[in-house]
């Protein structure tokens, strides 16, 4: 059965309609806090039940830049489905499309940072969020277009180097198109999840991983006041 919610809460603009289908910008942030955490960036019905058929949600905290691909990813994997593919099949190839397309709108100057990974990091950071970084792990505000423009086009707005190989070791990145309100509940999903996977959080598996810092991310939403005493806790047990 699909979670009610307060409609004036969740739908914030309508972007466009297009193939049947309404585009909806949406309050990411009330979608995570009351109906579900894992929900990111964009999807619809047949991977959020929570979502009416023949809508596309798409999080206010996403670069407007990015909003074509979200919209042509889902117009590939409902057409996909219409024609009888399996909507995880229909998934894997929109992403491969989103994938194409994304490499294709990227100058020679930017496509070359490929052949230069320090230099690509160097862009991809923005800023170190030295409040929230120790000797162990640092914490950096990142462009999230570049990291799915050249490494995966599901990330979003957080990850670490025990889930990412692409990110550097002991640390953590963090969309900075996030509200910052906001960023401080991924900062503390992505902190208690990365302990979880270490040798001192047992070496859990990424998905027992995430499923314990989404409880820890959920409990936090609803007792924010309680909320930057629990990342200086996770913060003194990384390494």
């Amino acid at each position: 059965m699909s979670k009610s919610f307060n409609k004036e809460k969740v739908y914030l603009k309508k972007i466009t309609t297009l193939e049947g289908a309404v585009v909806w910008l949406v309050d990411g942030e009330y979608v995570r806090k009351e109906i579900d955490e894992n929900f990111t960036e964009f999807d619809h019905a047949p991977h959020f039940p929570f979502i009416p058929a023949h809508e596309l949600w798409i999080d206010k905290d996403t670069d407007r830049r990015e909003h074509h691909f979200f919209i042509n990813h889902f117009i590939a994997e409902k057409s996909l489905m219409q024609s009888g593919i399996p909507v995880d099949e229909a998934h894997v190839a929109a992403e491969k499309l989103e994938e194409h397309a994304r490499l294709s709108t990227l100058s020679k100057k930017i496509l070359a940072l490929r052949d230069d990974h320090h230099e690509l990091i160097k862009r991809i950071h923005r800023d170190l969020l030295q409040e929230y970084s120790t000797p162990d792990v640092r914490i950096w505000l990142v462009d999230g277009q570049l990291v799915r423009d050249f490494f995966l086009n599901e990330y979003s707005e957080g990850g670490h180097d025990r889930v990412y190989p692409f990110i550097p070791e002991g640390e953590i990145w963090i969309e900075r198109v996030l509200s910052e309100h906001e960023r401080r509940f991924i900062i503390l999903h992505e902190l208690h999840e990365r302990f979880l996977m270490g040798n001192k959080g047992g070496k859990k598996t990424y998905p027992n991983g995430h499923h314990g810092a989404t409880i820890v991310e959920a409990h936090y939403r609803n007792h924010p006041e309680k909320l930057e005493a629990r990342i200086k806790e996770e913060l003194a047990k990384q390494g």
